[in-house]
């Protein structure tokens, strides 16, 4: 029996990743022409961002595609800014170290915490609206009789969940007692998955969708009467050193989403009522739970995005 097995012991490094995403490939506007992506840029302003991966599942094209936005708002004509994509795919807390390095990237998009608030400047403008909280699980088919018996979290805690190590995700998993196994990379999570050495995948509800078909596996389906729920945010984070840029970065997403441009963008991205359609969310059984690694000034910050989801209040 599943939750007879044994807890599983963690094993080392990280997931660059997130997840998801009903991904466009088209421009968004020529509102955006005015920043454009280079891998090398002529005179002008240049932001180094992390280059795209095949395991981001189109996010890169999303965070990107906001970020040339948030800098349009604010554009010099005289100096144009570029976006220049880094070299090689690195694991989430190498990128936030790069962050602070010289010749290292400008600015990354991450879960926020209190401790990745405190290696680099974050930009307290939720990229995804507060739905990174909206948690569905990648499971097997065959595991699906057993995951109909879950009511509660006592019930779910039986079962072994898998995350990345250095994911905010995976410590607020541990803080609120499940048992959660943590691996390097979005590849092994699947592969232990499928092996059976965990027994969920919890992924964000915009994540799961787009993974669950881009694996195109009949053995690995998204569980469909749970949901849990915790506070969780995507920011900008910027390098400590470039404080200016932080500040372009919050003015820029704020003048975006006061005239609807951040609004059309997320919706061209990823359409929310479509995932809480397809998934049922208002139908599934809430499971909260408390994240205690969000800072009181992100709390503050985020107040309006935890008003408006409605799905679980």
């Amino acid at each position: 029996m599943i939750q007879n097995r044994r807890r599983v012991g963690l094993f080392s490094i990280v997931a660059v990743m997130i997840i998801w995403h009903l991904f466009c490939q088209q421009a968004f506007g020529s509102v955006l022409d005015s920043a454009k992506t280079s891998q090398l840029a002529p005179s002008g302003y240049e932001v180094k961002i992390v280059e795209s991966s095949e395991l981001d599942y189109a996010s890169h094209a999303y965070y990107s595609a906001l970020l040339k936005l948030a800098l349009s708002k604010t554009e010099d004509p005289i100096k144009p800014t570029y976006l220049v994509e880094s070299s090689g795919n690195l694991v989430q807390e190498r990128v936030l170290r790069q962050l602070n390095q010289e010749g290292g990237i400008d600015v990354f998009w991450t879960v926020t915490s209190k401790l990745r608030e405190q290696q680099a400047i974050p930009v307290r403008v939720p990229l995804l609206n507060g739905i990174m909280g909206y948690r569905v699980s990648l499971i097997r088919q065959s595991t699906l009789r057993e995951f109909n018996n879950v009511r509660s979290a006592p019930d779910l805690k039986r079962f072994i969940a898998g995350q990345g190590h250095d994911w905010p995700d995976f410590q607020i998993l541990e803080h609120n007692g499940f048992t959660t196994l943590g691996t390097s990379n979005y590849d092994i999570i699947i592969e232990l998955l499928k092996a059976g050495r965990i027994d969920y995948f919890p992924r964000a509800a915009h994540e799961a969708v787009v993974e669950a078909k881009s694996l195109n596996d009949p053995d690995i389906i998204i569980e469909p009467s749970v949901l849990l729920y915790y506070p969780s945010y995507m920011f900008f984070f910027v390098s400590q050193s470039k404080p200016e840029l932080a500040q372009r970065i919050e003015r820029g997403l704020n003048i975006a989403r006061q005239d609807g441009s951040f609004a059309a963008l997320f919706e061209k991205y990823i359409s929310f009522k479509d995932i809480e359609k397809a998934l049922k969310l208002s139908e599934r059984t809430v499971l909260r739970l408390n994240n205690p690694h969000l800072s009181e000034a992100t709390l503050e910050a985020t107040t309006s995005e935890a008003q408006q989801l409605e799905v679980v209040q």
